[in-house]
């Protein structure tokens, strides 16, 4: 784990969620109840009742768990988390390549969050993540940044995003 962890703030986690609502336009706006935004982002940085979660992993599943148990917002809570999890990891120097077992786990904790087990889910996680080089993503993405402009300059429409 880096020696230093980004941690969201409650508006990073609100202004993913917005993102999903204009995606999705079946999905409610709103905020349910803030304070268990606030919870769930202050429970991975510092625990709670003595208990704090340790590694990158333990962090993400938790704070994945406490967006999705506790309905935070009107609607979009698991994708939300979803999100917010892949961007947690993804700033934390991780690429989180879930599969398809991902909407069970998050459905499940929606609906029975004890029926997910704690160590099964972490271990899910640890195996569909991988450690980035973000120097190097950077430096890639820079490169492709500066061939963007120099082509916009000369009149080549190529995207950076291709």
């Amino acid at each position: 784990m880096p020696a230093s962890v980004w941690y969201p703030s409650v508006a990073d986690v609100v202004s993913i969620h917005d993102n999903i609502v204009t995606e999705y336009t079946d999905t409610y706006a709103g905020i349910q109840d803030r304070g268990d935004i606030e919870f769930a982002l202050n429970y991975i940085e510092d625990g709670h009742f003595g208990t704090s979660p340790e590694t990158i992993h333990e962090k993400a599943f938790h704070l994945m768990r406490l967006l999705v148990a506790n309905h935070p917002f009107v609607d979009g809570n698991k994708r939300t988390a979803l999100n917010t999890t892949v961007v947690f990891y993804f700033f934390n120097g991780y690429r989180f390549v879930y599969d398809v077992e991902i909407r069970t786990i998050l459905k499940r904790l929606g609906t029975d969050e004890q029926a997910v087990d704690e160590e099964e889910t972490i271990s899910y996680l640890r195996s569909h993540t991988e450690q980035l080089d973000l120097a190097g993503e950077i430096a890639d993405w820079r490169d492709a940044l500066i061939q963007y402009g120099l082509d916009q300059l000369t009149g080549d429409p190529s995207d950076p995003n291709d």
